[in-house]
């Protein structure tokens, strides 16, 4: 008779066997748990209403954010992980970090770190023209993108 598995009659491997298979169930729920406290409220929204009001929430749980000023919309933002994204148009491209402190300040302990992206105004969807990134360790870091 042909056998196809053989059992070792060992209880020393079987032993190991079971010890490994338990640290690796232990790897792996802590591993989900990790992946569940890291995990921080994702929205997502787009303002396409031009004539829209001067402040706006993003859902119910979301910070409220500026969608307006003097020059600049907001066109879009999205947050995950502790990261807000979000995009402007605005006509004074030079304006852009004193945009984004403004626009920021109220929300900016809600995060580890914040991208705005600026554009022309009417040119998107094309490159953004700016980028202002803000972290808790280097504060704003504005960058010309189209050089």
């Amino acid at each position: 008779m042909l056998r196809i598995f053989r059992f070792n009659k060992n209880p020393r491997v079987t032993v190991i066997g079971c010890a490994l298979l338990g640290q690796v169930a232990v790897l792996c729920i802590l591993l989900w748990l990790m992946g569940l406290e890291s995990q921080s409220p994702s929205f997502r929204i787009s303002n396409s209403d031009r004539t829209g009001s001067t402040q706006g929430t993003v859902l119910e749980s979301g910070p409220i954010v500026s969608t307006a000023g003097d020059g600049w919309r907001l066109v879009d933002q999205f947050s995950a992980h502790h990261a807000l994204i979000l995009k402007i148009e605005t006509e004074n491209l030079w304006a852009a970090k004193s945009i984004t402190q403004r626009l920021i300040e109220p929300i900016v302990s809600s995060y580890n770190e914040v991208l705005v992206y600026f554009y022309s105004t009417g040119e998107r969807p094309s490159l953004p023209a700016r980028r202002v990134q803000w972290t808790k360790i280097s504060g704003y870091v504005e960058m010309d993108l189209r050089e």
